[in-house]
Parts: structure tokens; sequence; C-alpha cells
């Protein structure tokens, strides 16, 4: 069975921070084309059915012969008409090149990954460049419209329509991309089902996906996406209860999620593994005060105090952050 400490084998970081920035940039770059074509698209019908409509009013009063007015009439429904064909057209082939981007990702990494298709590491590295691309698109629709300095007054008004615009393409294609690294994990568990690095990677994927999900619209979703995240952290606890590294793991899974009460759990375990690590105690002493359980945070400030630790003080700034 491998760990993260008996096994130093984890993505490269390295190796990707230098060749696949070039596939992100490219594949953000067609990103933004797709999405900008489709707002471009409605913009200029905006333009265009407003200008008729201004003009038919206008010249209302001159529109006196029935034919004229019956054309300009015809101008307006021909517009609205070929607008809602375009519109559910561009609609029903949006997610399908959002698909295909994603796939021409996949090929481009497969490309510059040291190992290849079938190694063991394989499925892994593909997951990580998904999950690492999908974090990157954090706010992205915020940002789709470079400001010039001459205009900085109006950029918050600019960011709020991009995120208008871009919103909804941004969170379907970050879902798109978290599936699949979903997808690469469970390829890769079938081929080592006991890697404890292949599942905790796969329940920080879960997490990211229930942060996406976080909201009364997908709370289902959530709920479901939490769940998986938790049985991911049952299965590497299961496995090695008494390695700090999974509980380290499961302690950050919690917290991602929300989930106090299991976060401090795993951080006490972890203190009881790693007794003389006066971080840990802080972090725990943190998590008691938050949580209420004042008595213990004092408890824990005590003994980081005899033990002359440099961050007592900020500890017990913590004292009462629970009260409403």
């Amino acid at each position: 069975m491998s760990t993260q400490l008996e096994n130093d084998r984890a993505f490269d970081d390295a190796f990707f921070q230098h060749n696949l920035p070039q596939y992100y940039r490219a594949i953000l770059c067609e990103f933004r084309r797709i999405t900008h074509s489709f707002v471009s698209f409605n913009l200029l019908f905006l333009v265009l059915f407003s200008s008729e409509l201004f003009l038919f009013f206008f010249f209302f009063p001159f529109l006196t012969r029935s034919a004229v007015f019956a054309f300009a009439l015809g101008a307006l429904f021909l517009t609205c008409f070929s607008y809602f064909v375009l519109f559910f057209y561009f609609q029903a082939k949006k997610p399908e090149q959002l698909i295909q981007l994603r796939d021409r990702f996949l090929q481009s990494c497969r490309q510059v990954f040291p190992v290849p298709p079938g190694d063991v590491q394989h499925h892994l590295s593909l997951a990580e460049a998904l999950s690492k691309l999908s974090a990157y698109l954090h706010e992205f629709e915020w940002n789709f419209y470079k400001v010039p300095k001459v205009l900085q007054v109006f950029s918050k008004a600019i960011s709020r329509f991009s995120a208008y615009c871009y919103g909804e393409d941004v969170f379907k294609w970050r879902l798109l991309l978290l599936q699949a690294a979903v997808d690469e994990h469970l390829e890769q568990i079938r081929a080592t089902p006991t890697d404890l690095e292949v599942h905790a990677s796969l329940a920080n994927t879960y997490v990211a996906l229930s942060k996406i999900y976080q909201g009364p619209l997908f709370e289902e979703r959530y709920r479901v996406s939490a769940r998986l995240a938790v049985e991911e952290f049952c299965i590497l606890s299961h496995y090695a209860p008494n390695d700090p590294w999974v509980h380290e793991q499961l302690a950050l899974g919690y917290r991602d999620l929300g989930m106090p009460e299991e976060e401090m759990r795993e951080v006490e375990t972890l203190l009881k593994l790693r007794s003389q690590d006066k971080e840990i105690l802080y972090r725990l002493g943190v998590l008691y005060f938050k949580q209420g359980m004042n008595a213990k945070g004092l408890q824990v400030y005590e003994e980081l105090k005899r033990g002359n630790f440099k961050k007592a003080e900020d500890l017990i700034g913590f004292y009462g952050s629970n009260a409403s």
C-alpha cells in the first residue's frame, strides 16, 4: 500500500509549471473565443432590434401606406424570428463545443506528460491538470474584459456585466473539467485500488465539486458531492489510521466542506501522532475557540505559553470568536 510518506512519486508540479502554461493559455483563448462569439451574437441582435424599433416608431407618422407599414412590421418580426432560431441553435451547439475543448486540452496534456498511457501515474496526472485548470477558472467570469485606465470608474459595472454574460459558461466548463477529473481518478483507482494518494486527490476533487454546487439551486448535488468526499476520507482513515499525512488530508477536506467537528476530531488525532508539534496544537486551539469550547481552548493556550510558543498570544485572539 502506498501513501504520500512512503512513496514520493507524486504529481510533478514543477514539470507542469514549465510545460503546461502554453496549453492553459491556448485553451483559455479558445474558451474566450467560444463564449465571446455567443455574447457578441446577442449584443448584435440587441442593437439591430433596438435600431429597427426606434426607426419604426420614429417614422411611424410617415408610414401611411399600408404596404410600407407591413414591410416595416415584417422586418421587426423577421429579426425576432431569426434571433430565436439562431439563439436555440447556438445554445444547443455550445455544450458540444465545450466538451470538444476539454477533450483537446486532455489530448494536449497527454502529449507532454512524462508518463505514457497505461502507466499507473497517467490518470492521476491528467486529473491533476484538469483540477488545476478548474481552480484557475474560479471567478474567471469577472475578468473577461480588460478595463482601460480612463474607464476605471466603470470597472465595477463592467465586471458585473462580464459576470452576467459569462458566469453560466464558466460554471458549466468548470463542471466538465472536474467531472472529467473524477473519471480519471476512477480509472486510476481501478488500476491501483488501495493507492491512498489517488483517494486523497479524488476526495479533494469531490470537495471542489461541492464548492461549485454550494447554493440553494444545487443543494442536492452539493450533498451528493460532499457525501462522496466524506466516503473517500473514510477510505483513507480505514487503510492508514496512524498515518499523519492521511489525517492532515482529512482535516483539510473537512475544513473545505465546512464540517468543523469532523475537522477538530482529525486534528486531535493528528496531535496524538505528532504530540510535539506546536503548530498542530495551535490549530486545535483555534478550532476549540471557534466552536465555543473555550475551556479546552484556554488549556491549549496555557500549554503553548508554557512552551514559549510565539503564536500563543495570537491564539487568545480567537476567544469568543463563535459569539454572534
